[in-house]
């Protein structure tokens, strides 16, 4: 028996394929677009390091500011 295929409409629970999980924060863009950044790969750079906990404006970010932080864990190697 032939496995079923998604159509789109519904999620096939046996695929194999790994669903990606996105990062969007509406503070990061705001704070992005008043410093007139407008290249792609620097966006995406920047949204990249957000979603590892290194955003570069999180010294100045309201939301940030409340968030929990964890303890960050020494690199040995």
């Amino acid at each position: 028996m032939a496995q079923p295929e998604s159509n789109g409409l519904f999620e096939v629970t046996t695929s194999k394929k790994v669903k990606e999980r996105g990062f969007n924060c509406m503070k990061l863009i705001e704070f992005l677009t008043e410093k007139r950044v407008t290249d792609w790969a620097e966006w995406h750079e920047a949204h990249i390091d957000a979603a590892q906990g290194e955003c570069r404006y999180a010294s100045i970010c309201p939301i940030y500011a409340k968030t929990p932080q964890k303890p960050r864990q020494l690199k040995l190697f």
